[in-house]
């Protein structure tokens, strides 16, 4: 039992290190520029003022329900107030990507952005699958959850507006 609980101890502690520098709440949220599938370029700096909900995503189904509830936020929200961004920060081709999406029930009403070379991934260490982020209007992170609805989202975004 003692050899388990040390074991457990050293697997909690490897994985503690592995993300030790993500950015957590309060701290200011690292800088990105990132290309949607049709090639615009979108930055976390030209977003500033905004609050701004991410979805760090892979090529999944708990992803595909996380950008479905991302869509009954854009309804209730004004997108001159909150930006509302999904990045697969799995490195897959844009191929692959569309493909996915177009599986989707119905299509996402905010930008979808590839992070080819795990830039974002590398700068935000993603640890649950999907990650959503909320940065306010100044550039700080404020919160890092898992997955989690429209019915909790646009009550805490509102509060930040």
């Amino acid at each position: 039992m003692r050899k388990i609980l040390t074991l457990i101890f050293f697997i909690g502690l490897i994985t503690e290190m592995a993300f030790a520098g993500a950015p957590v709440p309060g701290d200011p949220a690292p800088d990105f520029s990132l290309k949607t599938l049709n090639g615009k370029q979108i930055s976390l700096s030209e977003l500033k003022g905004k609050v701004v909900l991410i979805g760090m995503f892979h090529i999944c189904v708990p992803c595909m329900n996380q950008a479905m509830e991302f869509n009954k936020v854009r309804d209730q929200l004004d997108e001159d107030k909150v930006a509302i961004i999904g990045i697969n920060t799995n490195g897959d081709s844009k191929e692959a990507i569309a493909d996915y999406l177009s599986k989707f029930p119905e299509k996402v009403r905010f930008p979808y952005l590839m992070d080819p070379t795990k830039s974002f991934y590398q700068d935000y260490l993603q640890r649950e699958m999907p990650t959503v982020l909320i940065i306010d209007k100044g550039g700080i992170l404020n919160a890092r959850v898992p997955g989690v609805g429209a019915d909790q989202l646009v009550p805490y975004l509102k509060k930040m507006l």
